[in-house]
């Protein structure tokens, strides 16, 4: 696969996976679970989606996109006087915070960790194929001399 598709596609999966992966942390930070059970499921699938995007041949823009979401949703957190409340409706407002404030930037640190190495930037390498080995030449004996027929 070359590369311009192979990075399409992962901006493409880095597009999908950042509402995904948020929308499980807000599920797990949240409280809204009908047991404590679905709250963990849902933790460990967001964390499969993010192992996956941070290990896998997957270009790492697959990566950067939710850990760059990620970033700045803890960089609010941090920066005085940007309230979150004001980003997010009223009832989004706790869990955001909540999310800015535990799990977002060790997620964030993860999956831009994830996209800095150089040979995730660069194709798979095609091997060559193995050369034949040249058969060795033989050379052909001389020919045989012709026959003279005898006259006797």
């Amino acid at each position: 696969m070359r590369n311009g598709v192979r990075h399409l596609l992962g901006a493409g999966a880095g597009l999908l996976a950042t509402p995904l992966i948020a929308a499980g942390l807000l599920y797990f930070a949240g409280g809204r679970a009908l047991a404590a059970w679905i709250a963990v499921a849902a933790l460990g699938a967001t964390m499969v989606l993010v192992g996956v995007l941070a290990g896998s041949r997957i270009s790492p823009i697959g990566s950067l996109v939710p850990g760059l979401a990620l970033a700045v949703v803890a960089g609010l957190a941090y920066v005085p006087g940007v309230p979150v409340a004001g980003l997010v409706p009223a009832e989004y407002a706790e869990p955001y915070a909540r999310l800015a404030g535990t799990w977002a930037l060790p997620l964030a640190c993860v999956l831009l960790a994830a996209s800095v190495f150089p040979a995730r930037w660069r194709g798979a390498t095609r091997p060559e194929p193995p050369a034949e080995p040249e058969e060795e030449v033989v050379p052909e004996p001389p020919p045989l001399p012709k026959r003279i027929p005898s006259r006797y």
